[in-house]
């Protein structure tokens, strides 16, 4: 007598090799996204500096470069769908917002302004706050650098975590640009700056 086995079934295969696959997928797209998170980006600065300029000092406080600085901000960010801000206090101040695991996450970074000799300014990343989450500053600052319209006078480093402004680019050496003289952050704040007007 001949014996018959029972037919295999084909459903359960599919659904065991569907799984794997959902698997598979989850595990690449876990590994992509950390990889891109964590990876350096390096932003330069496209501007050009000014070349034969007729100069003006300007002294201003912590209220007065505030305005400055909501000024060129809005400016880069007009039909833009992502906000930040920009500010200083007893810190300069970066605020905006980042999503985490699909999740809006506001941060705010803390950085420490540096006059160079060029006359630029370099913001040094010193403290992040995420809520109680503890996210690396680089992996913010890569975020911010990928997917923020920054000014094409800001270049960032997340993995040195410092941004430069190229504050003597600004206008692409055809209108007026500066250059930081002296960064004073305590009480009012005294900030001298040169106007530097293209001759």
């Amino acid at each position: 007598m001949q014996r018959h086995s029972a037919p295999k079934d084909k459903t359960q295969n599919w659904w065991k090799w569907g799984f794997l696959a959902l698997v598979a997928l989850l595990v690449i797209g876990l590994i992509t996204l950390g990889v891109k998170a964590t990876g350096t980006t390096k932003i330069d600065s496209t501007a050009t500096p000014a070349t034969a300029t007729t100069n003006i000092n300007v002294t201003l406080n912590k209220k007065q470069v505030n305005a400055l600085a909501d000024y060129y901000v809005n400016k880069s960010l007009k039909g833009q769908s992502v906000k930040y801000s920009f500010q200083v206090t007893d810190h300069a101040i970066l605020t905006g917002s980042t999503k985490v695991l699909g999740a809006n996450v506001n941060f705010v970074l803390l950085l420490k302004p540096t006059v160079l000799s060029s006359g630029d300014v370099q913001l040094k990343a010193e403290k992040l706050s995420v809520g109680s989450l503890p996210v690396p500053v680089s992996f913010v600052m890569n975020y911010v650098a990928k997917n923020y319209p920054l000014p094409n006078w800001v270049s960032m480093d997340s993995h040195k975590k410092i941004a430069t402004l190229h504050l003597t680019a600004i206008g692409n050496g055809k209108k007026l640009s500066y250059a930081a003289k002296k960064i004073d952050m305590s009480g009012a704040g005294k900030f001298v700056f040169q106007a530097r007007i293209p001759d």
